[in-house]
């Protein structure tokens, strides 16, 4: 007789239980969700606008680019606040500099934030730090632009710089680490959000200094592994990828984008070929992991690179090819900027910062259509979400656009919210969540 695994039975059990098809809420519990930005959910709102299908909506104090986060009927997200509100500068678009000769002369408070997914209100904000910022900001980034993320008992989040947090549903600090002063290309800011893998908190540190990829155990905080890194800026969230029979903590960068054991922290592969300007994190389907970059300036590289489970090594392709043992195919543009890709069933989806959408076949890297443009002067910062057979792009000027796919994309909705956004969508329970500059939105039927 077969030998019955209880432990992958337990799991198919809690998959089960909280499956919206069972009726029970779809939990959104960090960066994308669980990375992919992919809900099961059904019956999710089509058309909105400020008069119709807001459920509710939030003023949410400070400034923040983290993206909100769901679980069951409570939603997070993590904010910085002034205590001189005029230091909060902010240029939204696509420009070249955006520099800044010193952090902003105010203390800042850091914050979580707890509220009711149902009707908004706040249940507990919690001030984790409060300090002068050490490190500078690009005019579009915030000092609150890395995504918290939650294991139904304890959210954890990161501020960069500011330290990484973990804190209980009550809202308690449970325990704190210094991440270090993370130093980045031209004084930006940092944005890589912390993933959940078992039981240990990965935080991907790349600076101009010392760069590092560590891990913490998730209810002391005490190291569990550390693995240096010879890498410089990146903002890209790592990326936890089954392959084989084994979970890939994936890294996007400019000099090597890299897999390593989830487990350990070894390297098990590494690749060249990145962009200077590395932002959107890494995504999968059939059995491939899609790593992209690059920015809308043309004489810079915008890779897209598709890995092969199997890989091992250093899987650059040379000689001009665009395959080896581990590289199933590559184009060296059509990267996008900020904005993450999505890949759902046979393609993946590319929206690119200025306004645009090409999809490909996931599996030859075939252009199916190509910068199929958005409305007119968009500009796509938050990566997209898909649910109930739709894709959903938010772009900065409050527009999101409805999608259905496939070999053919079809524009189902146009939805227009009074707000700028940069934050990605998040989806639960028959509901989206939107977080603009000021306010947090809960977009429902």
């Amino acid at each position: 007789m077969k030998k019955i695994d209880l432990s992958r039975l337990m799991t198919l059990a809690c998959v089960i239980l909280t499956s919206s098809k069972w009726g029970v809420a779809e939990n959104w519990p960090g960066w994308r969700g669980d990375g992919s930005g992919i809900s099961n959910e059904k019956d999710l709102p089509l058309e909105w606008s400020e008069q119709e299908n807001v459920k509710w909506k939030t003023s949410i104090p400070g400034t923040g680019h983290s993206s909100p986060i769901v679980w069951k009927n409570h939603v997070f997200v993590t904010t910085a606040v002034a205590g001189d509100e005029s230091v909060e500068s902010f240029k939204g678009g696509i420009y070249m500099g955006g520099n800044r000769d010193k952090p902003d002369d105010s203390e800042y408070t850091y914050r979580l934030i707890c509220l009711d997914a149902d009707g908004g209100s706040i249940r507990w904000s919690k001030d984790v730090l409060q300090q002068k910022p050490k490190t500078r900001r690009h005019t579009k980034n915030t000092y609150a632009s890395e995504t918290p993320v939650t294991d139904g008992k304890y959210i954890f989040a990161s501020f960069g710089s500011a330290g990484l947090y973990c804190v209980d549903f009550e809202g308690e600090v449970v325990w704190k680490r210094d991440l270090g002063t993370l130093r980045v290309q031209r004084g930006w800011g940092t944005g890589s959000s912390p993933v959940l893998f078992k039981n240990t908190i990965i935080v991907n540190c790349d600076s101009d200094d010392d760069s590092y990829i560590t891990a913490f155990e998730k209810t002391t905080g005490e190291p569990v592994w550390r693995t240096e890194r010879d890498e410089g800026a990146s903002w890209s969230t790592p990326y936890l990828f089954e392959a084989k029979g084994r979970t890939i903590v994936v890294t996007n960068a400019g000099k090597r984008m890299r897999g390593y054991d989830a487990e350990t922290g070894k390297l098990l592969w590494e690749c060249a070929g990145g962009s200077m300007i590395t932002v959107p994190s890494p995504v999968s389907t059939k059995d491939m992991v899609f790593l992209s970059s690059g920015h809308s300036i043309s004489f810079l590289p915008q890779p897209i690179i598709a890995i092969r489970p199997e890989a091992s090594g250093d899987i650059t392709p040379t000689g001009g090819k665009t395959q080896s043992q581990g590289v199933a195919w590559l184009h060296s543009k059509g990267g996008p900027y900020v904005a993450s890709p999505i890949a759902v069933d046979n393609y993946l989806y590319v929206p690119l910062d200025r306004g645009t959408l090409t999809a490909y076949e996931a599996q030859t890297g075939k252009i199916i259509h190509e910068e199929q443009k958005l409305g007119d002067r968009n500009t796509i910062t938050a990566s997209p979400a898909f649910g109930d057979g739709r894709l959903y792009i938010q772009t900065e000027d409050g527009e999101c656009y409805v999608l259905k796919m496939g070999p053919t994309l079809e524009i189902l909705a146009v939805n227009k919210l009074d707000e700028v956004f940069c934050a990605s969508p998040a989806i639960s329970e028959g509901k989206i969540f939107l977080r603009g500059r000021k306010h947090l939105y809960c977009i429902g039927k």
